[in-house]
């Protein structure tokens, strides 16, 4: 755990000297993103990509540095689940089903795990992860669940086709802090329920294009009367 702790730390500090010892040129992205949303939890607790749904939304990336990205989103889908769908006795008896649809607005820090500058080949291209923070609206015919915070977190890789336009492709789970998604409660040992420790998760996988909308530019000295671009 030590060993773990100082890397960890380390690079923090890494990650702080290069953005307080160096001048960036910051870049803002907006883009639209298109999937599939899907579930897990007590109707079904480990299967991946079960059941999934069309999924829109929309994200917007300010790049303070090569590696450091703020980003905030907001995703639609639907997730749902039938016991039916699986073959042990006590699922095939209870028959519970469910279908809810999700908005969920998120905040959150991205890290690129090679410098991403955007006019330049070798580097127009990185594997990211993400974590934040974020809330969901819920909307259900089926059961009474309720809106929910959440804790956002992923996978992705993004690729700069030009300057201004990049593509990209990410998987995030989502934690909520909600055991009414499906229907199904998930009591604690001692029959009590506990929002922290519920099984209701659910992601979004998808593919999306980004437009840069802001980028800060600075003139060379050499050529005063063209724009370069970090």
């Amino acid at each position: 755990m030590k060993r773990i702790f100082y890397l960890c730390a380390g690079i923090l500090i890494v990650s702080v000297i290069e953005v307080t010892g160096q001048t960036f040129h910051p870049q803002t992205d907006l883009g639209v993103f298109g999937g599939i949303s899907y579930y897990l939890g007590d109707i079904n607790p480990r299967r991946q990509f079960y059941d999934p749904s069309l999924s829109v939304g929309a994200l917007l990336k300010h790049n303070f540095s090569e590696h450091h990205v703020l980003r905030a989103n907001i995703f639609y889908g639907t997730i749902k689940g039938d016991d039916l769908d699986f073959k042990n006795d006590f699922q095939q008896m209870r028959g519970s089903n469910f279908s809810t649809s999700i908005l969920s607005f998120q905040l959150g820090y991205e890290f690129n795990f090679l410098p991403y500058i955007s006019n330049r080949w070798k580097t127009a291209h990185t594997p990211y992860i993400f974590a934040g923070i974020g809330g969901s609206l819920i909307t259900s015919s089926s059961v009474d669940a309720d809106n929910h915070f959440v804790i956002p977190f992923g996978i992705g890789y993004k690729y700069r086709i030009t300057p201004q336009i990049g593509i990209g492709c990410e998987w995030s789970m989502n934690k909520s802090f909600s055991d009414t998604l499906d229907g199904v409660t998930n009591p604690g040992p001692d029959g009590s329920y506990s929002k922290s420790h519920n099984n209701d998760w659910y992601s979004f996988v998808g593919v999306y294009v980004t437009f840069r909308i802001f980028e800060k530019g600075f003139e060379c000295p050499a050529y005063r009367k063209q724009v370069i671009y970090k």
